[in-house]
């Protein structure tokens, strides 16, 4: 055998041999294993150092966005609570990073968006020369809104004037924008409703709604009024002549002044009904000095009385509380009321006490002549129904149908006082004069809740128009009417529950937004929702003629009116701006939902966090 041979036989033997390769095979696979073991060990590291910094971002842009709500504006101080709050959940150490970076602004939606950046070395994958992961996540935080309905209820008196209600109507209009950035679901539905309130509050859009229809008002209203009496009997003048007598008796002017007026006999009447009534006048036609003549005209008229068409004159004015017809006043239309007559020549057909509306249409009818009137319109503003003038509210006295806000009128005939009154500035009179201070006074018309359109955060036009051209500052502060009002247009259970539970819509969050820039300013020789407190006593007994009392009865009013709102599940919030935050106003409020605001910059500024705080702050996608 040749030696070829032989060594091809041993390297084919060899080559044919399967026993102790297992540890070649092994050694070949060591590296493989050790780049695949440590690299999932790095990138669980990695993974847990991602997630936590995710964490950390999430919470810093929630602590920067929650900020903003309360300032309004995303600066350094925002930002600054961002970063405080990214690092507190950020342990560089426990993951041994590096090069760690935040960094968070806010947007035109009102979000506040934010990037974190991390570096974690490898341990493993060192040996392969990958040393370091690079993390990077983004994180957004946003106010997120459900269906919400937003009751404002807006403190418009006098004192509301100027920059202050060019401020308030700012504050309504960054409320919306607010909201509006919160709105991220298209089925989402927000709605607004309005109350300014001051001595009385305006229902004049309501009425045409239907739910609450003019038949909610009496037909017949009882008022303070003047009253015009005609208990003498009227003739007509069938005879009118006149005679001129003169003498030469007297010397002097004076003398001759007093013969002429008839010694103060003047005029003198003879006879009356039922027999011919004879009047005599007498006037001074001349004196001459020079011959002392002096004459005088003497006026004979001779009235007879008709018995088949009897009249009555003028005979006096009274002043009484007095049940008017509100018939068509209460409609809104033009209703002629007497403003003028000349008490001597004024006729009625019959004798009798007539109020202003009264005797218009006496007149209208044919049974009644020599009157002027002009047309009195119901402007819209309310006097409240029934009451009890008190003092004590524990236990609460029966029969206050003003603090029932969800109670509808009953039978008028058994419970005329569940119904509301209009206000009638034109027919209403004290002490001999016509109450004419409450004229202008009437603050904007109310709204029932109307579906926002939340696609922009430009207020829509008639939010515009009625914030710019019908928010008004007028009058005194009655809170006690605001919150009662706030509270019939937003109850779910009241007389407006068609249009508060309009539309199948579940889940509907409920606020009502009480703003005043004073204190209880009840004065009681102005005519406001309940009458003029002096004559009408309709709130405090009578008697009570200390404003200061007067105004710590419509301050308990107001907290029982703030208690039967919030026993209906809406939110109330709070909002004193420029003036006293009172225990009144702060106990008014759910919770700790009472803000206080010095000037317009402020006021605006807690309207958005208010609508951020009725938004849900979220994590954005």
């Amino acid at each position: 055998m040749s030696k070829n041979i032989a060594t091809r036989g041993f390297l084919s033997s060899l080559l044919n041999d399967r026993s102790g390769n297992t540890l070649a095979i092994v050694a070949g696979s060591i590296f493989p294993i050790a780049a695949m073991i440590g690299g999932g060990v790095d990138v669980s590291r990695a993974y847990m150092a991602k997630t936590q910094l995710q964490s950390a971002c999430d919470a810093g842009v929630l602590a920067g966005r929650r900020a903003m709500s309360a300032s309004g504006e995303y600066n350094s101080s925002e930002q600054a609570k961002a970063d405080l709050m990214f690092e507190a959940n950020f342990d560089e150490g426990a993951v041994d990073a590096f090069d760690v970076t935040f960094d968070s602004d806010d947007n035109d939606q009102g979000q506040v968006t934010g990037t974190a950046t991390a570096t974690v070395p490898t341990v493993v994958m060192q040996l392969f020369k990958y040393e370091q992961v690079d993390l990077s996540v983004e994180c957004m935080a946003e106010l997120q809104l459900s269906n919400s309905d937003v009751m404002f209820v807006l403190d418009t008196t006098g004192s509301m004037g100027g920059s202050r209600i060019a401020g308030l109507r700012d504050a309504v209009r960054d409320f919306h924008e607010t909201v509006a950035n919160a709105v991220v679901d298209g089925e989402t539905r927000i709605r607004y409703g309005f109350v300014p309130y001051s001595m009385s509050v305006n229902a004049s859009e309501i009425l045409t709604d239907g739910d609450m229809p003019e038949a909610y008002f009496r037909e017949k209203t009882p008022y303070y009024t003047k009253e015009a009496v005609f208990r003498d009997r009227a003739g007509d003048i069938t005879e009118d002549s006149t005679t001129t007598e003169t003498t030469y008796d007297f010397n002097r002017r004076r003398d001759c002044r007093r013969w002429a007026e008839n010694y103060g006999n003047n005029p003198v009447v003879e006879g009356g009904y039922p027999d011919d009534e004879i009047t005599t006048t007498y006037d001074l036609r001349e004196w001459n000095n020079r011959r002392d003549r002096c004459r005088r005209d003497v006026r004979t008229q001779v009235t007879t009385f008709d018995e088949d068409n009897p009249k009555w004159k003028f005979t006096k004015w009274e002043w009484n509380r007095s049940l008017v017809n509100t018939s068509n006043f209460r409609t809104r239309a033009n209703v002629n009321i007497v403003d003028s007559f000349d008490p001597e020549t004024a006729r009625t057909n019959a004798s009798g006490t007539y109020d202003m509306e009264y005797l218009a249409s006496m007149q209208a009818r044919g049974e009644a002549s020599g009157f002027g009137t002009e047309t009195s319109r119901w402007n819209g503003c309310i006097e409240e129904r029934g009451t009890k003038p008190t003092e004590t509210f524990v236990p609460l006295p029966d029969e206050m149908y003003d603090l029932d806000i969800n109670l509808a009128p009953q039978d008028p005939e058994d419970d005329a006082d569940t119904y509301w009154r209009p206000i009638w500035g034109d027919m209403v009179y004290e002490d001999g004069r016509q109450n004419s201070e409450y004229d202008g006074a009437c603050p904007a018309p109310m709204k029932l809740f109307q579906e926002i359109d939340t696609s922009s955060t430009e207020v829509p036009a008639w939010l515009a128009n009625y914030l710019d051209y019908q928010l008004v500052a007028t009058g005194n502060t009655y809170h006690d009417v605001g919150m009662l009002w706030g509270g019939r247009l937003s109850s779910p259970n009241g007389i407006f529950a068609s249009n508060v539970n309009e539309g199948d819509v579940r889940s509907v969050t409920r606020h009502l937004i009480f703003m005043t820039d004073g204190n209880m300013d009840a004065i009681g020789d102005r005519y406001s929702a309940y009458g003029i407190q002096e004559i009408s006593h309709r709130v405090a007994p009578a008697g009570t003629n200390d404003w200061g009392e007067l105004e710590a009865i419509h301050t308990q009013r107001f907290s029982l009116a703030c208690e039967a709102v919030k026993a209906q599940g809406i939110t109330i919030w709070v909002i004193a701006f420029g003036t006293s935050m009172t225990t009144a106003l702060e106990n008014c409020a759910s919770g700790d939902r009472a803000y206080y605001s010095s000037d317009t910059s402020e006021l605006r500024n807690t309207f958005k966090f208010i609508a951020s705080q009725v938004a849900d702050l979220r994590l954005g996608e």
